[in-house]
């Protein structure tokens, strides 16, 4: 309808001047497309960090993915959509080849494909076709005929690193982990989610809700689970590599937005947090930084909880040399321990999705064994919504309704947790949840949910729902 693509002309449009104008307030300019990222990208005071711009971009990219959608050849959208693996795929040899460092020297003059190839042991002609592809789609610039620089998009796989002879092996040690994420994204992801069909549609997996009958044990033809595969020689790279991608996403999501995310001045003083599934217990350090009264628990395995105790005594020795925080290894499933004192908040913040609703009912039955009459169960994770209107029992303050025709949960501007959904369905039978998919798990597991709150900081911070014991 013509109407339709009025209303999103408009939508990019109206949004665009908002944009503008933020930026002549402020006195900053838009970042070019054509210049590396800067640093303040990752920060509060990049432009994009704006709560209007923020809001401004989210209806843009939604408006000019709904209107490619709308405007393109059906069987031109077809074509594209069933060739998108090309993109990952051409990210990952990019990645791979060290492109990024290669060419960085170069600046924005950028760098033949016959020097660049040597250095990346690659067919000079091959890999033009790769870059080029890739500059096609906004990754590089092809200045040249055969001539390629860096820009925003690319200069998030440069790693900052100067090549060395074990480049390949060491590449990714104290990187900022985005070039890692293009390299799992690319290789065991990629690889798991190809066998996807397959798990889905035979009768022996297509029900399982089991770790290791998944798209990654169909093609690396192993009986191990994904995380029993990266404790084994041939995982350890992998592992080490998405250790590295899971800090880099940690910037969409940094440890000091759980701050924000629940009322913790509600938490009596010496009250006592459980953090599980802690990992290093980043998150509740900073709570505890906000609120050195309380007292921690960080509960993972017991080889994580190893080097959760090196972090604590090298960024908050008070609280150990103070016997304010204790470590616990143990499985998920197990019963809970002993505890210090009575449990009055147990924090899973990224940890539900993680698990199939088989064993996440498992857990919070564990926590709720554990739990007093007083006790919350805090979970910071990802909601996705319904491609329609929905409405349930619980739902966020997300603000006005996105605008006609735009779909409700904002389509192609949030398309992250709906592609973290299957890249999880495929490697570990997981994945994210609806609200109604919480409630059900939560409910199922001895709770009940009281709160959903929306991080009242940022837009991209994952939401907490609360629940105390049914």
């Amino acid at each position: 309808m013509a109407s339709d693509l009025i209303a999103l002309r408009d939508i990019i449009s109206s949004s665009i001047d908002k944009i503008v104008d933020v930026c002549a307030s402020t006195g900053k300019d838009f970042p070019s497309l054509d210049q590396p990222i800067h640093l303040s990208e990752f920060t509060p005071d990049g432009i994009r960090n704006h709560p209007d711009v923020s809001s401004s971009i989210s209806l843009v990219v939604a408006a000019a993915f709904q209107l490619i959608a709308t405007v393109q050849a059906p069987a031109s959208t077809l074509t594209t959509s069933a060739f998108q693996f090309a993109l990952p795929v051409s990210l990952g040899i990019a990645e791979a080849a060290n492109v990024a460092e290669i060419i960085r020297p170069a600046g924005s003059k950028g760098m033949h494909v016959n020097d660049i190839a040597p250095k990346s042991g690659m067919d000079p002609k091959k890999l033009a076709r790769i870059l080029r592809f890739l500059a096609t789609n906004h990754w590089f610039r092809e200045v040249a005929p055969d001539v390629f620089a860096t820009n925003l998009l690319s200069s998030l796989l440069d790693t900052g690193k100067e090549l060395t002879e074990n480049f390949a092996a060491t590449k990714h040690q104290n990187s900022p982990g985005l070039a890692a994420i293009v390299g799992y994204g690319s290789d065991e992801l990629m690889k798991s989610m190809l066998c996807m069909k397959e798990v889905l549609t035979e009768p022996e997996t297509a029900f399982s809700e089991e770790v290791n009958e998944t798209g990654f044990q169909k093609f690396f033809k192993t009986k191990l689970s994904h995380w029993a595969y990266y404790e084994t020689p041939e995982g350890k790279f992998r592992r080490d590599r998405f250790a590295v991608a899971m800090s880099g996403l940690s910037k969409l999501q940094p440890p000091e937005a759980i701050l924000s995310g629940f009322d913790w001045s509600s938490v009596p003083k010496g009250g006592l947090v459980v953090d599980v599934g802690g990992g290093t217990g980043h998150v509740s350090l900073e709570i505890v930084k906000a609120f050195p009264e309380l007292n921690v628990v960080v509960e993972d395995a017991p080889g994580v909880i190893a080097k959760a105790k090196e972090y604590w005594e090298a960024n908050l020795p008070s609280h150990v040399s103070q016997e304010k925080v204790d470590f616990i290894g143990l499985s998920f499933f197990d019963p809970q321990p002993s505890l210090p004192s009575p449990p009055d908040v147990f924090l899973l913040r990224y940890i539900v999705h993680d698990w199939s609703d088989k064993y996440i009912i498992k857990l919070f039955r564990r926590l709720r064994d554990a739990a007093g009459p007083s006790t919350k169960l805090v979970i910071v994770d990802s909601i996705i919504g319904y491609a329609c209107d929905a409405p349930s029992t619980y739902s966020l303050d997300e603000g006005p309704k996105p605008p006609a025709p735009l779909l409700s949960n904002m389509g192609g501007a949030n398309l992250i947790p709906y592609t973290i959904d299957l890249a999880i369905l495929s490697c570990i039978n997981s994945g994210e949840r609806t609200i109604d998919g919480h409630n059900k798990v939560i409910e199922a597991g001895g709770w009940k949910l009281v709160e959903v709150r929306k991080n009242p900081i940022s837009k991209t911070w994952l939401p907490t729902l609360v629940a105390v014991p049914a």
